[in-house]
Parts: C-alpha cells; structure tokens; sequence
C-alpha cells in the first residue's frame, strides 16, 4: 500500500509541472453511507445497511487553478447482504479500505464567491470480512456462521462521483470546512466469493445455504471534511503550462 501511494504521488508531480506558486493540501473527513446492493441473490435494494468511515488525502492545487488532483484513502466499516431465505437475509460484514484518485473541478458562483469542486475519481476498494449479520424477521433470535469460504477475492474495482460546498472565501483560508456528497460505485466479478452458511434459530435447525458476493454496490454518502492548506509559497517547477488558470 505504501508503495503504490508514493508511486502516485511522484507520478502527479512529474505530471502535472507548472511556473506556479505550489500549494499541498490535506484532509480529513467523516463519512456516513447507505450501501445498496443490487443482484440476484435478493429481492430488496434496501436493507438499513449504513456504512461509517474516516476519509484521509492530500492535494496538489496551485493557486488559481481550476482543476487538481487528490489522492484519497477511505477506511471504516460496511455491511452488505449476501443471501435472502425467507423473510431474512444474511448479511456480511466488512472491514473496508478505499483508495482513489479524484480530480476535482472548481466552480465558483454567488456574490460571496461560494466554491463547488465538482469530482470523479477511480481506484479500487479492498474489503476483508469479519463476521455475519441476520437482519429481517426475529433476526436477533437466529446465529448464523460461514462454513467454508472458496475463490476468495479482496481487491475490487471502484468508481467515485460527488461535490464539495465551501461557503465564501474560506476556500482561500489555511483551514477550512467542506460539506460533501458523494457515490460510490464497487462492482463485485461474478463467480468468485463463494460462502457456505449456516443458520439456525426458531424453527430453523442448521439451514444451508450457498451463494456468492456478487453484483453491484453502490453507496450514496454524506461526509464533512476539514481542509488544511500548506506550503503556498513554495515553487516546485519553472516550466510554464496553460493547464493552470492566470
């Protein structure tokens, strides 16, 4: 992981030269989402599956310009169904790690000047499953637990979408807040995670049941995040590119 992030962040720089005063921005976040899961193994998208996590990145964004690029890091935890039977479903899990690259388009509006940086990004989401979850029909009074596990994969493809709000000039200011929205995409290759469970509860004495992890996650999110601005001043390259707004 620390390979791949210094391999980007060396690769931005090479990239993206300019004759122009170089700012490094961090932030953090806090994320909250509602995962929907769309395929064949249940007949709901919606299953109270709230997601939480903590956001880190780091931007390169020179002054006056109005694209630049962000790398973030996003961990916390999910849930998501895996196997409807009956009025219940057996639901998954997950501790997740996120790793994306976003490019973020500014648009400024409003007499106050009030900043939108528009965003779309890709990556791919790691998710490592800890344990399962009955939710539905006297849920609480049923256990359940994988058997067997088979073609186990980790490592999924992910696309991010979204926007950023900061009201007026605070978008110029050493620390400043955002309020976002975003939605995340994770496509879940077919015939791989394969889990055997097991359930029992009232009335219900070791039912088995076999499917797959698959289909199509998506996670609509709010989040509020905290920007710190560094290094304003500093000159990184002296080659003049019209890629940044005068």
């Amino acid at each position: 992981m620390k390979k791949i992030i210094t391999v980007i962040i060396l690769g931005l720089g090479v990239l993206y030269s300019s004759n122009c005063n170089a700012q490094i921005e961090f932030v953090n976040s806090i994320d909250f989402g509602y995962p929907i899961m769309i395929n064949k193994n249940n007949q709901d998208f919606f299953y109270k599956q709230f997601s939480a996590g903590i956001s880190l990145g780091v931007s390169y964004k020179p002054t006056n310009t109005q694209f630049f690029p962000t790398l973030k890091v996003t961990f916390g935890r999910l849930r998501l169904p895996l196997k409807q039977f009956g009025e219940n479903v057996v639901d998954l899990n997950y501790n997740y790690l996120d790793l994306i690259i976003n490019g973020n388009y500014v648009i400024t509006f409003g007499e106050k000047s009030n900043t939108l940086y528009l965003l779309g990004g890709i990556g791919f989401a790691k998710l490592v499953e800890k344990n399962t979850f009955i939710a539905g029909k006297n849920g609480l009074a049923m256990q359940s637990y994988v058997d067997s596990t088979a073609n186990i994969s980790k490592y999924f493809p992910a696309i991010n979408v979204g926007f950023e709000y900061v009201y007026g000039q605070s978008v110029n200011s050493p620390v400043y807040l955002c309020f976002g929205v975003s939605c995340q995409y994770i496509y879940l290759l077919n015939g791989i995670n394969t889990y055997q469970v097991t359930v029992n509860g009232p009335q219900i004495n070791d039912l088995k049941l076999t499917t797959n992890m698959e289909g199509h996650a998506i996670t609509p999110m709010l989040y509020i995040a905290l920007h710190y601005l560094m290094g304003k001043n500093l000159v990184f390259w002296h080659k003049h590119s019209s890629f940044y707004l005068n």
